[in-house]
């Protein structure tokens, strides 16, 4: 699998509906701090309980959310290209809450903590959309384990 290039960093950054408010001088630093990584079917991209240093967004590919409860280990959703994964932890600070595990090739563009953490203290609109999507994951996986 090739990696993504700068162009198309820069696209997603650009088009994504958490960045694409962002004045044209936050996503230009983005995009530069911003860098690709890829997994091959079935390897493991986050996983529950570990600490969360990076937030990403899919470039290509599937991944399955995959979550413990009682019940034994439950899926929560697939997610494909411009889904954003590990969101809750770099905004929170708390563990990973979720295993996320490449269903096939999977590329991925990533942010570190200290990089988001920067981006919604200078974007109240980027912290409250990181927020929203973080209660609708909360709200899936309460749907999901009961």
């Amino acid at each position: 699998m090739t990696p993504p290039t700068r162009e198309i960093i820069s696209a997603i950054v650009d088009e994504s509906f958490i960045f694409r408010s962002l004045d044209e001088e936050i996503r230009a630093q983005l995009k530069a701090k911003a860098h690709s990584c890829s997994f091959s079917a079935g390897e493991v991209i986050i996983e529950e309980g570990d600490e969360g240093t990076e937030m990403m967004i899919v470039n290509s590919g599937t991944v399955q959310v995959r979550q413990s409860s009682y019940r034994g280990e439950v899926s929560l959703a697939e997610l494909g290209k411009r889904a954003v994964i590990g969101e809750v932890s770099v905004i929170t600070g708390t563990p990973r809450t979720s295993t996320v595990i490449a269903k096939d090739d999977v590329s991925v563009i990533c942010f570190s903590r200290e990089t988001i953490q920067s981006i919604i203290a200078s974007s109240p609109r980027v912290k409250k959309l990181l927020l929203k999507l973080i209660e609708s994951r909360a709200l899936q996986s309460i749907d999901a384990t009961h």
